[in-house]
């Protein structure tokens, strides 16, 4: 365990109490999925926060099967092809993820019948009948589980915030891109949502990270080179369509207002005639390997100097606040909560920066193969070892302290490709 840096933490206990444990604004009135496409909203131009701005003219070429409309996003920076979408429907409210009856909890899972015993190491649930490959938790049809994984990219400037559609997903994705912000990957494989966003432009490492699940990654578009690079490595891209995949909620300015469907994105997916294969296991589920004396119930990740984040476990679930305020979603009824998460992934990485050999702009990158330092946070505990990749077709393999196999609960998980030179307290 790293040796404790209790004046961060207290300085961020201190902010929390001094903010009242206050939420970030909601708007009072709700997103309408009935609201209409906007492509290149007239005079507005929108800057991430820091010393930098996102990348200017950013538009896209890269195609899939069908044919092929641009739109371009009103900063100018996320454009991207697109092809013709089909229409459908999905069902699901808050806290009802897949809105088939499935349990998809974002607290600890309920045990199933198990032998009395006095053992007060944690306990593995074991569950009957399809489990999901992505959290590990119980869905309630196999063909919820035989199916294509759907990713979409979501903002997290601050205008974004809260977001919709986190709390529906299956996994979370988080990285730093320009100016200091984080973005995140929402992964939805047994779940779906009728409200995702702000949906956002693609980043060279966001296809790396999407392949190895046999994905289809939803976008607001990318820079020619980027959208180049995830199409010849043959990970799916679906773009910015309008409805009913794709909305606009008036109530917030673009770039930060675009909404994807995930259930649409699916049956794109499906029309284009794409793999229906579904992901791999992503992490081995079973008793953490932690300690009881590795308690880690304040988790502080100093991202960047524009961002600190702080995981704090309630008993239950760890509940994510930013800057000292509670993080937020809303639902498109309106509904807010924190945002949650079972189980916390970190992985260290090497950032570097990507540029094209030819047009276009240089953008952060991280390297996500060979070898780092990992961290699992689970059930109030950190346990700590490395991880390690083949190559960017591969996923993940997690091993301790002596090359063991790092196992961990079921649970809605969040993953982190954190900067290896930033601080991180427990």
């Amino acid at each position: 365990m790293p040796r404790k840096n209790l004046l961060v933490v207290a300085a961020w206990l201190v902010l929390s109490v001094a903010c009242g444990g206050g939420e970030d604004p909601v708007p009072s009135t709700a997103p309408s999925d009935t609201s209409t496409q906007v492509s290149g909203d007239a005079g507005t131009t929108t800057s991430d926060p820091g010393s930098g701005s996102e990348p200017a003219g950013e538009a896209g070429t890269g195609t899939e099967a069908g044919t092929a409309a641009t739109t371009t996003e009103a900063d100018g920076q996320d454009a991207g092809t697109t092809t013709g979408a089909t229409t459908g429907s999905t069902t699901g409210g808050a806290g009802e993820p897949d809105g088939t009856g499935a349990t998809t909890s974002t607290g600890a899972p309920e045990p199933t019948d198990t032998p009395g015993t006095e053992d007060t190491s944690p306990s593995t649930t074991v569950y009957s009948g399809p489990v999901s490959p992505v959290s590990g938790l119980p869905v309630a049809s196999s063909s919820l589980v035989d199916r294509k994984l759907i990713a979409v990219k979501v903002d997290n400037h601050w205008n974004s915030r809260p977001q919709s559609g986190l709390e529906h997903a299956d996994a979370v994705f988080e990285l730093v891109v320009e100016a200091g912000i984080t973005r995140f990957i929402a992964l939805f494989h047994h779940s779906d949502s009728p409200w995702v966003g702000p949906v956002r432009s693609l980043r060279p490492t966001d296809w790396t990270l999407v392949k190895p699940l046999n994905g289809a990654l939803t976008i607001s578009g990318g820079q020619p080179w980027i959208v180049d690079g995830a199409l010849s490595n043959s990970v799916p891209l679906i773009g910015d369509m309008g409805p009913p995949l794709t909305a606009r909620w008036r109530d917030r300015s673009a770039p930060h207002n675009l909404y994807a469907n995930t259930a649409e994105a699916r049956r794109i997916a499906e029309d284009r005639g794409l793999s229906q294969s579904p992901p791999p296991t992503l992490f081995d589920r079973g008793p953490s390997t932690a300690s009881p004396m590795d308690v880690a119930t304040y988790i502080f990740l100093d991202w960047t100097d524009t961002t600190d984040v702080v995981w704090h476990w309630d008993g239950s679930q760890y509940l994510r606040s930013v800057e000292g305020v509670s993080h937020q979603w809303i639902a498109q009824d309106g509904t807010t909560g924190q945002i949650a998460a079972d189980v916390l992934v970190v992985l260290m990485a090497e950032r570097y920066t990507a540029c094209p050999s030819g047009d276009g702009s240089c953008v952060p990158a991280w390297h996500t193969t060979g070898e780092n330092r990992a961290i699992v946070f689970a059930e109030g505990l950190a346990q700590e070892g490395r991880w390690s990749r083949a190559g960017v077709g591969d996923w993940f393999t997690l091993t301790g302290p002596q090359g063991e196999a790092m196992t961990m609960p079921a649970g809605r998980t969040w993953i982190m490709i954190y900067p290896e030179t930033a601080e991180l307290v427990w």
